[in-house]
């Protein structure tokens, strides 16, 4: 072999070698081409986590312990501002109207209203009405923390007011939440129909009626009403409603208290309703998470009042001994 023909063999050798590489090259693109795809059209299917809704339990478990911490802390607050106020005037020098008197500053946060003070008069309900926002100390408990139900409800008052004697009382079509009721209150369940979606309960201070013994408003008759027509001073009607929905539980579950102050809706003030409270209590009848959520509409509302409802908002369960309440499906 000549040096020339060594020489176009070496050149035809290192064409060959760089074809080669060439092929190698594009079929790594080819290849990680193909694998990216690939990946895109099998992207995993993430599934919920398996302890999803024992981890729904232990926030709702721990909201409600929160709730009792606060409930003290907040009630012992009150006391203690309560004890300082009435020792004022006799440590104060000056006649008693000069030392933070409630008609210099109002009534002291929590107080109970003056001894034969009327329902719903001026003193009863300033130092009755709770103001607005989450956890209000005059809803909390300065006589120790409520004990719990069988579910984790509540069955004791927390703010340490007598209520009377009470009947835990069953609403069927609600999953069958059970709420502890005063004697005195009445209850009626309202069916599901065709013309109306969901089933509510309703209890109230005052007897309540069904649609025959109604008034009409603005043309219509309500399926249940107020026997007198509307609320009366210091009386309260509380609507049942269950949310099924488990990001509204989840939600519900995170909050640190029960009773939140609202806006006085179109309804309540229909009843003559001064002041409107809302809670939701978590509970899980099937597996799946919900929220029983009561809202309450109040009419110069006193502390006894307020002390009944927290007792029964904070009762919400499923399981025990109950009476049912009766059903209605009026439409």
């Amino acid at each position: 072999m000549t040096e020339h023909d060594f020489a176009a063999w070496e050149r035809e050798a290192a064409l060959d070698r760089e074809t080669a590489l060439d092929r190698a090259v594009a079929d790594d693109h080819e290849v990680a081409d193909e694998l990216r795809v690939l990946l895109q059209l099998a992207a995993p299917h993430l599934s919920a986590p398996a302890d999803r809704m024992e981890r729904v339990l232990a926030r709702a478990a721990l909201a409600r312990r929160r709730r009792r911490r606060t409930a003290l802390a907040a009630g012992l607050a009150v006391g203690l501002t309560a004890a300082v106020l009435a020792a004022a005037p006799a440590l104060a020098p000056g006649p008693t109207g000069t030392v933070l008197t409630p008609a210099a500053s109002g009534p002291a946060l929590g107080a109970m209203p003056p001894a034969g003070a009327p329902a719903g008069s001026p003193e009863a309900s300033a130092s009755a009405s709770p103001g607005p926002g989450w956890g209000d100390p005059r809803t909390a408990s300065p006589s120790g923390s409520p004990s719990v139900g069988a579910d984790g409800g509540s069955t004791d008052d927390p703010t340490g007011d007598a209520v009377g004697p009470i009947r835990p009382t069953r609403f069927t079509p609600l999953d069958g939440v059970i709420v502890d009721v005063p004697n005195t209150w009445s209850d009626l369940t309202l069916l599901a129909t065709a013309g109306r979606p969901e089933s509510v309960g309703y209890l109230a201070s005052q007897p309540l009626a069904r649609e025959p013994g109604c008034q009409i408003r603005n043309g219509v008759q309500p399926a249940v009403c107020l026997v007198e027509g509307g609320l009366l001073d210091n009386a309260a009607i509380v609507s049942v409603r269950v949310v099924r929905d488990e990001k509204t539980a989840t939600e519900a579950a995170k909050r640190s208290v029960l009773l939140q102050d609202i806006e006085v809706d179109k309804e309540c003030l229909t009843q003559g309703g001064t002041q409107q409270l809302v809670a939701q209590q978590v509970v899980i009848p099937n597996g799946r998470a919900e929220v029983v959520e009561l809202s309450a509409c109040l009419r110069r509302p006193t502390q006894e009042t307020l002390s009944t409802l927290y007792r029964i908002t904070a009762s919400v369960r499923l399981f025990g001994t109950a009476t049912n309440s009766p059903i209605t499906s009026t439409d």
